[in-house]
């Protein structure tokens, strides 16, 4: 029933209202042990499936209509619990999705984050995780009018151990899951395994430096061997990899990591990849009430069609903060990649290269402890050296706009 009424958009604004209401509810305190969550919110769309403008909307969708409101509902829980020289964190939440206009859209995600923070003794320590995520295919990829749950489960374990001086000895396993709730070749379903070493020195400043080593194993899940089509049943990866943690004055600091990253399938040699990957990331505080982050990031991601294998992604990201009042803040962000894709296994004239921007502007207030309200504009943007990729969806270029406005409340 619930589900029916949050497909009006009236609905949507009842449920904000309940959800203000609420301040008969004892409020939550970030040294409270349990909290709880509830919110709602509701989303403009203008271009929901990335298309460019040259795309017949109606025979790519079966609608005349690209844009749609989307009312979101969600409700959480978080857990903080310390036992001893033990510490217990749980942070879990149901988050439904309903569309206006693409109902066969509608989906409900369940999200979590469940981690053990153990030590054996002031020298070993390590943590216990398991997480999950889940997200509807983003339509610049999956570019069909089509619901496509995307889920990934991660399961960790890892251990440091201080052997004097600076010195730590660090070791872990890791298992990764990842499915589709519809066939998805570029991104198949696979399960991934592997473990990790490492030494890490810490400075008496606290600063820190390593060295890891990481192997895994991967099996694509649900996938026969395509000798045509060349998509192979699973592949071996290593990765080895330095990191940085240094903190340059009391307002700045830097957190670097710089590596090198091979993956080798079992039959497709010519779907195998490798190269460098990494991230410099300065965090700069300037003022109380100001914060600045800057990154740049490099990273390789399997991506599996005739026309490439694997993407090289080159990113730049700046996202200020400013706390404006005790009660507001105001967030912007800008992030601009370049990707470079690789790997054809059939002839083609160009390779393919992407430019993708996103800019985005929100405002957070605060008006008591138990409820933060926020809004956000977003423009998203694509500029594909690939056109006409299909008579169906035309080229990848595109651009895209959305605005939201939610209400949360802790207590």
């Amino acid at each position: 029933m619930l589900t029916n009424l949050y497909k009006k958009p009236k609905s949507a604004v009842l449920l904000l209202a309940v959800t203000l209401s609420a301040t008969s509810l004892a409020w939550a305190d970030a040294q409270d042990t349990l909290n709880f969550s509830v919110g709602a919110g509701v989303r403009f769309e203008d271009n929901l499936f990335g298309l460019s403008d040259d795309t017949n909307t109606l025979v790519a969708l079966g609608k005349s209509q690209r844009s749609d409101q989307i009312y979101t509902t969600n409700a959480g829980i978080q857990l903080d619990k310390s036992y001893a020289q033990q510490q217990f964190h749980l942070d879990a939440s149901v988050l439904d999705n309903r569309y206006k206009t693409y109902s066969n859209l509608d989906y409900t995600a369940f999200n979590y984050r469940a981690a053990w923070l153990w030590h054996l003794s002031p020298y070993i320590s390590g943590t216990l995780s398991a997480d999950q995520q889940q997200v509807l295919n983003s339509f610049a990829d999956f570019r069909q009018n089509i619901k496509s749950i995307q889920t990934n489960e991660n399961r960790v374990f890892n251990a440091d151990g201080w052997i004097g001086g600076g010195w730590h000895l660090l070791g872990g396993v890791s298992e990764l899951r990842s499915r589709n709730s519809q066939a998805f070749t570029a991104v198949g379903d696979y399960v991934q395994t592997g473990g990790e070493v490492g030494v890490k020195y810490v400075f008496p400043s606290d600063n820190s430096i390593a060295l890891i080593q990481r192997a895994s194993k991967g099996e694509f899940r649900g996938r026969v061997l395509n000798d045509f089509a060349q998509l192979d049943t699973g592949f071996d990866q290593s990765e080895t990899e330095a990191q940085l943690k240094w903190r340059l004055t009391g307002k700045s600091a830097i957190d670097a990591r710089l590596g090198y990253m091979d993956r080798q399938h079992d039959h497709f040699s010519s779907r195998d990849f490798s190269g460098a990957t990494g991230q410099l990331a300065y965090n700069w505080t300037p003022t109380g009430k100001l914060r600045v982050n800057t990154s740049v990031t490099r990273s390789l991601i399997s991506f599996q069609e005739d026309t490439n294998s694997y993407y090289v992604s080159d990113t730049f990201s700046i996202s200020p903060i400013w706390q404006v009042t005790a009660k507001t803040s105001l967030r912007l962000r800008y992030d601009y990649s370049q990707r470079d894709y690789f790997g054809a296994i059939v002839s083609i004239p160009e390779r393919r290269k992407d430019d993708v921007q996103l800019f985005l502007v929100a405002a957070d207030w605060q008006p008591t402890r138990m409820i933060t309200i926020s809004g956000a504009l977003q423009r998203a943007t694509r500029n594909s050296t690939f056109n006409n990729v299909n008579s169906i969806t035309g080229n990848l270029t595109y651009d895209a706009n959305s605005a939201t406005i939610s209400a949360q409340v802790s207590f």
